[in-house]
């Protein structure tokens, strides 16, 4: 099923929202009253572009993810400072921020082309690389919509593979290059989202709404195995509890997710 904002709002106000990734680093490193730590395990090394530049560039299938300390950045148009797009605000619970990530597809001096988690789908716009801290992640997921598979990647190599339930044809999950924005564990370990749930910067292109949240798509457990394998969802992925569990003491929040067909 498609993750629902009340359901973000709900765990975060029970103190159950997990802030997934850096270790003890970063911006988003401490915990709040209504924001406890990830349970990834995985440290990820800030990024210095002038120290890839020395050992021969950004090393084999990392990503490098922008961190935003305030609780909202101003987004452009175009690197140059005009045309702004929006400002994207960071998600509130209980009047604590959360953290706010972005994948980064470009860079030039001193601005950064990124990702949006936000309407329309792989949606872009430019950002003051003053105004985030930068970290290179080395994991990627890979689902494969034919194949009901998810695959995690630690540079260039599989590390883990699932098998997965995906959208049905009258709701089906988005192609295309995303990444996860956020990680929650919800209140009922072996309900409807397994014992965790990633939230992605997909959207439903056929839900607007949906389950009282904006139609977002995640990557969670679940309490039907056996749908494991075929389209059974409303857009969402679904993999086994012991997978979603393993993930979520794994990736850090801005690692991508490419969904694909074959």
């Amino acid at each position: 099923m498609l993750w629902g904002a009340g359901l973000l709002l709900l765990s975060a106000l029970v103190g159950l929202l997990l802030s997934a990734a850096l270790s003890g680093a970063g911006p988003h490193g401490g915990t709040g009253h209504a924001a406890t730590r990830s349970p990834a395990s995985t440290t990820v090394p800030a990024f210095d572009p002038a120290a890839a530049r020395a050992k021969g560039g950004q090393p084999p299938g990392t990503s490098i993810v922008a961190h935003i300390s305030a609780g909202s950045v101003r987004v452009y148009r175009t690197p140059a400072g005009r045309g702004r797009v929006r400002i994207v605000h960071a998600l509130t619970a209980g009047g604590h921020s959360l953290p706010l990530v972005m994948l980064v597809r470009h860079r030039r001096r001193g601005w950064l082309q990124i990702q949006l988690p936000v309407r329309p789908n792989l949606a872009t716009g430019w950002i003051r690389d003053r105004d985030v801290a930068l970290q290179l992640d080395p994991y990627q997921v890979r689902v494969n919509l034919t194949a009901h598979t998810v695959e995690v990647l630690r540079g260039t190599r599989v590390i883990r593979r699932a098998k997965a339930g995906v959208g049905r044809s009258l709701s089906p999950t988005p192609d295309g290059r995303y990444f996860i924005v956020d990680l929650l564990r919800p209140p009922i370990r072996n309900g409807l989202y397994g014992p965790y749930a990633f939230g992605l910067s997909a959207y439903s292109t056929v839900y607007t709404s949906f389950a009282g949240g904006d139609g977002q798509v995640g990557l969670h457990g679940t309490n039907e195995p056996a749908g494991l394998g075929t389209n059974v969802s409303h857009g969402c992925i679904r993999i086994a509890n012991r997978d979603i569990e393993a993930l979520a003491h794994l990736l850090p929040l801005g690692t991508p997710v490419t969904i694909q067909r074959g």
